[in-house]
This record gives C-alpha cells, sequence and structure tokens, in this order.
C-alpha cells in the first residue's frame, strides 16, 4: 500500500506539476511547497519517516504519526495570510490626484475600493469614487494605482477599502492632501523604489516655466527625457519605463529656472 501511495504522488507531481502538495499535521500546522520542485517521496516504513527531495538538493523528513493528511491543490494551503497593504501614498498630477498602494501578500482579495471624504471626521461624507481588482491569492509584491480625476479643491482625505472574495472588508489608514498650486519646487523620491521596470516620478511646480526631466546611469550618461517642454504651475507625475535598461543604479535630474534637484533610483531585474 505504501509503495502504491509513493506511485501516485510521483505520479501527480509530474501531471499537477504546477499546482502545491500540502502538508496538514496533527497539531493543526501546514507545510507546503510547488509540486515543480518536487523531484521525489520516499516512505520509509522501519522508522516511521516520510522524506521528501527537493530540486535545490535539500531532503525534509517528517513522521508519518505526525502527518494529518496531505493533499494536492491550486494554492499553498494554510493559515490564510492577510492582504498586507506595504504602502499607500497620494500624488498630486496636474489636475488628479493618483493613489499607489503595494501589497505583499494577498489571500482571496476581490479588489479595492476607493473612498474620498473632504471631511475625515464626518463618517457618512465618505464616497465611493472608483473600484481596483485585486489580485486574489499571491506571496509576491503587487503595485496599484488609481488616478481621481479634477477632485474637489481644498483639503482631501482618502482611504482603501480592501474586500475578501467572500464579502468582508477592512480599511486602510486614511491619507489627505491639499489640492492646489505648490508653494515651491519639489522633486520627490520615485515610487517604486526599488523598481522593475517601470517607477513614477512626482515633481512640484509653483510658477509657470521651461521644465527639463532626465534620466541618467550611474557614470552620468544621458539614457531617457521623460520632460522638455513649458508648464504650468501645478503638480505632476511621470513615469519611467527601466524595460529596455539594465538593472542599477540611476539618477533623475530637474531643472527649471533657477531651480535644479536631483535623486537616485534602483532598478533590479
Amino acid at each position: 500500500m505504501k509503495i502504491l501511495i509513493s506511485c501516485f504522488l510521483l505520479f501527480s507531481i509530474q501531471i499537477f506539476s504546477q499546482s502545491y502538495l500540502n502538508i496538514l499535521f496533527n497539531n493543526g500546522a501546514y507545510k507546503n511547497a510547488p509540486l515543480s520542485s518536487l523531484q521525489k517521496i520516499t516512505l520509509n516504513p522501519p522508522s516511521g519517516q516520510i522524506s521528501f527531495c527537493l530540486a535545490d538538493g535539500i531532503i525534509a523528513t517528517e513522521n508519518i504519526a505526525d502527518i494529518r493528511k496531505m493533499t494536492l491543490g491550486d494554492i499553498a494551503e494554510g493559515e490564510p495570510l492577510p492582504v498586507e497593504i506595504s504602502s499607500f501614498s497620494l500624488l498630486l498630477n496636474g489636475t488628479s490626484v493618483v493613489l499607489m498602494w503595494r501589497t505583499e501578500t494577498e489571500v482571496s482579495n476581490y479588489g479595492f475600493e476607493i473612498e474620498r471624504n473632504p471631511d475625515s471626521d464626518t463618517g457618512n461624507l465618505w464616497k465611493k469614487i472608483g473600484f481596483v481588482e485585486g489580485s486574489g491569492n499571491s506571496n509576491s509584491p503587487k503595485d496599484y494605482s488609481f488616478t481621481d480625476i479634477n477632485p474637489p479643491s481644498g483639503i482631501i482625505h482618502y482611504r482603501l477599502k480592501q474586500i475578501d472574495n467572500d464579502g468582508k472588508y477592512q480599511f486602510s489608514n486614511v491619507l489627505n492632501i491639499e489640492f492646489g498650486i505648490p508653494l515651491q519646487y519639489d522633486l520627490k523620491q520615485n515610487f517604486p523604489n526599488p523598481f522593475n521596470p517601470a517607477t513614477h516620478i512626482a515633481y512640484n511646480l509653483p510658477t509657470e516655466g521651461f521644465v527639463t526631466l532626465k534620466v541618467y546611469d550611474i557614470v552620468g550618461r544621458e539614457v531617457a527625457t521623460l520632460v522638455n517642454e513649458n508648464k504650468k504651475a501645478g503638480s505632476y507625475l511621470v513615469t519611467f519605463d527601466g524595460n529596455n535598461f539594465a538593472s542599477g543604479v540611476y539618477l533623475c535630474r530637474i531643472h527649471s529656472g533657477n531651480y535644479s534637484s536631483s535623486i537616485k533610483m534602483l532598478m533590479i531585474k
């Protein structure tokens, strides 16, 4: 019987190489591994152990008596991971406000409702202004964005309502921004950073003028011109796509009138 079980598991690995082997222990804990990473599963009845030989040469051994069940599935099972929002920021871009956020992990994430409130102390003024679909289940970082076009002037408050597939939800922290003409020049740090392969760069102009925004490699060679034109006073957002460039440190430099500033950006592919 145990030989048949081993044959079945090895046969399953070959067929369902994109699935997971999930092991539930008697104490309720889970361990799992992609089937594509398993080379061999060996049962040793005299010792009461089962060994899992992984593609990287690691051999994991468990006591058979400690295992309640082993199953195959499309996702890695276990204690559900929360939808972890690791960053949430706002940027002005001309006459719009851009919301950007990143998740580190997602489980059953249906998506995000974007809510706006001109007065955060008045709960019934929160209003849904958009929706961004989630990634469902993910163990890798995901970047999201939403643009609020022509919002009302003054101080505006935003929050995210993250919704699970079963309808449960939770709110992010509340961010606020003052919508209007900025008081000073400012070149903001790119987001995300590190990035792969695209990143966003925001800058503020308190007065109208000619603007150049360029990207240079670490030895000072110009690799991209993002802005090279006259701009009215306001806040702007541009995107640098590094798809055709190598990993490494890049410099982004802005010039407008007597103002000049630069930031360092790190691309990791």
